[in-house]
This record gives C-alpha cells, structure tokens and sequence, in this order.
C-alpha cells in the first residue's frame, strides 16, 4: 500500500457522497412535486450508495490505519570505528539534513535519544505521521559499577528552531491533534566497522544493524 492507495480511496469517498447528495436532492426535489414512485426510486438509490460509502470507509480506514502503523522511515545511520578499548569514534549521518558529524563516545553501546510528538489517530488517518526530533547521543557501560565510576561522554543533537512543538505542548495542554510527547532511547553495541540505521515508525524509534550503509542523499561532512 502507498500514497495512491491513499489518493484514490479518498476520491472515491468524495465522489459517492457527491452521489449522496445528488439523489438526497433529487428525491426531495420529486417529493415536492408529489411523484411519490421517483422520490421512491431515488431515495433507494442514495440508500445503495450510502451503504457502499459507509462498506468503503470502514474498510478503507483499517487499511489506512495498518499502513500507517505500520510506517517506517529511516532517520538516520550510524558508523563504528574504534580508536581504543571501550572509546569509539561514531559518525552519524541525518538522512534530513544529509550531514555527518563524528563523536567520540566512551564505554561498550552507543545511545541516541529523540523526543517524540505523536498525533491523535484520526489525525494520523489524514496523513499525520508521529514527529521526532534526536536530542542528544551517549556511550553507556555493559557493567553498571564501570558506568558509576566514569562520567557519561554525551553530546546534543538538538537543533535550534523558534517554533517548537514540544515546548508548545507543554506550554499549552490543550492544543488539539497532538496525542503525547514522550522522550525515547535506542542503544546498541558499539562493534567494530559495523554500521546502524534509525527508524521512526508510528509507536517509536527503533534501531536495526546494517551490513551496508543505507543513505539517499548525497553526504556532507562535518567532523
């Protein structure tokens, strides 16, 4: 299922209930002039059509509802090189802003965190997808007594931007469409020459291991 899927089956909805009210109209119209067997006819024919408009949308809004639970993006990819035991040098590249930007993190996993703004399902039905913006990338320790004794390397990856959704919802409760906003971490083994790729999806981010960096944009460093 892809975007003409969703192009099609919202046509399709407008064009029955167009046919809807033509033949609500027209039976009214025959109703005034007392042709009881016409106003009859057209008041089952609009029944027929509502009936396949209401079969169509039911349908189509599982459908539609599948597809975008079940939406996945790549956001990002990461690479590993390790420069010494427990210190790694990793690369991550936004698959937005097709930047690559190096960190040299401490420990055994690498964590990225991202804030997540998710809509209200009827909004994400219109084609809203979940928002997200990475906050910041750690190194964690295997062993939690290691991770006591060593302070965390950790830097942001926030952009700054005047309008921001995040803070709005927090400022103002009551803003409609937005459903939540929540922070979340994904994390993973830092291997040797192994790269990563991060995906947002409806219900979160999620991080796979790639044997082949994945990227569509044309790369652009900055270490």
């Amino acid at each position: 299922m892809n975007s003409s899927f969703e192009l099609y089956y919202f046509i399709s909805l407008t064009l029955l209930l167009s046919f809807v009210i033509f033949f609500f109209f027209r039976m009214i119209h025959r109703l005034k002039k007392k042709q009881l067997w016409a106003g009859c006819r057209n008041s089952t024919y609009m029944l027929l059509v509502l009936f396949i408009l209401m079969t169509l949308s039911l349908v189509g809004t599982n459908l539609l509802t599948y597809h975008r639970l079940t939406h996945e993006a790549p956001i990002a990819s990461l690479e590993i090189e390790q420069i010494q035991h427990q210190k790694y040098r990793v690369a991550l590249i936004s698959h937005e802003t097709c930047k690559k930007r190096a960190y040299v993190l401490e420990g055994d996993e690498w964590q990225v965190d991202a804030r997540i703004i998710k809509w209200h399902g009827w909004a994400n039905l219109l084609g809203m997808d979940s928002h997200y913006q990475l906050d910041r990338i750690s190194g964690r320790y295997h062993d939690i007594e290691q991770q006591r004794r060593h302070l965390p390397t950790v830097f942001t990856l926030e952009s700054k931007s005047d309008y921001d959704l995040w803070s709005l919802k927090k400022k103002y409760q009551w803003l409609p469409w937005l459903d939540a906003r929540y922070g979340q971490s994904v994390f993973l083994p830092m291997k040797v020459d192994q790269s990563y790729q991060l995906y947002m999806t409806q219900s979160g981010m999620i991080a796979r291991k790639n044997n082949v960096l994945k990227t569509n944009c044309k790369i652009i460093s900055s270490y």
